[in-house]
């Protein structure tokens, strides 16, 4: 495998979660207590009131729009980049300036999901944000573990 090669390899697995299609609805990033089956699992570990429930789910209501664009720029950020690094005539400036702003908005989203997740722990009690900050750390490593196997089973690493 090319080092060029290698290096779109692991910008794709990067950005996976960049890529889900437009429509599909996600929990609020970094919160871990959005809707769906994730944030079902985690609102029943944390043991959350109703209110506390009621109030989880106006703020990522409230940030659900703020959020669908900020993906929709990040997808649309790294797909002018792909595009762009297909093409051979492509310049090494042109290729660092849309892979600062793809890397932009990824930081944009980063920052909007801290700003949720920190709307959400003013919500739970200092026993649930522990709990919380615990379970996200595993779900985190998970991550990890999971793409570490993807990026062995694609011959990038050993």
């Amino acid at each position: 495998m090319t080092p060029l090669t290698r290096s779109l390899a692991v910008l794709a697995f990067s950005v996976f979660p960049l890529l889900a299609q437009p429509g599909v609805e996600m929990p609020g990033p970094g919160s871990g207590l959005g809707s769906g089956p994730r944030g079902g699992r985690m609102a029943r570990a944390l043991d959350l009131t109703e209110a506390q429930k009621s109030s989880i789910h106006a703020i990522h209501e409230k940030h659900r729009p703020e959020m669908a664009a900020r993906r929709e720029t990040a997808r649309q950020a790294q797909t002018a980049l792909q595009t762009a690094f297909r093409e051979a005539a492509t310049p090494e400036a042109q290729l660092r300036a849309l892979h600062d702003k793809a890397s932009a908005a990824r930081f944009e989203m980063m920052l909007a999901g801290r700003s949720i997740r920190q709307e959400v722990d003013a919500v739970l009690t200092p026993e649930q944000r522990a709990k919380a900050a615990d379970l996200r750390g595993t779900a985190q490593a998970h991550r990890r573990e999971r793409m570490h196997h993807l990026r062995k089973a694609a011959g990038m690493t050993s």
